[in-house]
């Protein structure tokens, strides 16, 4: 797993790759919240493009993304499924919890709408 960042704006955009699960979940986490602090962004993207596989405990994380963000007054996001990650995120009902775009480009300009 590894996890490259942009900003636009006021919104960070997260974009793992790889896989998501028991053995990389506290390196998207650690990566993630680092981030956050660091730019104090209001809302986070999370794009999906180049995600495989997301297990039970990155869901975890997303789940403690979108708690932190709203927390701070941000929204969560995400997009670009690849279609064996949107099954799973429908399957964990994940789908109607946070707004989910088919792009980046959407995903950041309702972000900053918010």
């Amino acid at each position: 797993m590894q996890c490259f960042f942009t900003t636009d704006g006021e919104v960070l955009v997260a974009c793992p790759s790889g896989r998501i699960d028991t053995n990389t979940y506290n390196d998207f986490k650690t990566a993630l919240n680092g981030e956050l602090d660091k730019t104090k962004a209001k809302h986070l993207v999370i794009d999906l493009a180049d995600l495989e596989y997301v297990s039970s405990a990155g869901f975890r994380e997303f789940f403690l993304a979108g708690r932190r963000m709203s927390r701070d007054g941000g929204t969560l996001s995400v997009c670009s499924f690849q279609p064996a990650v949107k099954e799973l995120f429908e399957i964990a009902q994940f789908m109607t919890a946070y707004a989910v775009h088919d792009t980046r480009e959407a995903a950041v300009a309702a972000a900053k709408a918010a």
